[in-house]
């Protein structure tokens, strides 16, 4: 009979691991891209001629400068909320992935 050597079988747990950890990477990576990106709130990407934001900016009563100032404080708020969501869904969703990645890599070199 034969028998596989020890080194072998660390090759062959080393590859298998390799392929589970970023098979694994790859759909949390595909399937959070979409839960994170593919739902994000409209006002976060509303520009000054959309709908909902005319409807907001309607409040903004007085001077033209008021007036302007007002729009522009609610044109403003929603680029830096829509920054701060993305760049968080953004490392929600990178995190795991890279953390699995490290924690593996330093089991890897155990197992060698």
């Amino acid at each position: 009979m034969f028998q596989s050597s020890p080194h072998v079988e660390r090759q062959r747990l080393r590859r298998t691991g390799d392929r589970a950890v970023t098979i694994g990477c790859v759909i949390w990576l595909v399937a959070s891209g979409w839960l994170f990106f593919g739902t994000v709130p409209p006002e976060i990407v509303d520009n000054h001629t959309s709908k909902a934001m005319q409807q907001r900016m309607r409040v903004c009563e007085g001077t033209f400068q008021q007036r302007f100032e007002c729009k522009q404080a609610f044109l403003l708020s929603g680029e830096r909320w829509g920054f701060a969501v993305a760049i968080n869904r953004l490392m929600l969703m990178c995190a795991p992935a890279v953390t699995a990645w490290i924690v593996w890599s330093i089991l890897r070199r155990r197992i060698a």
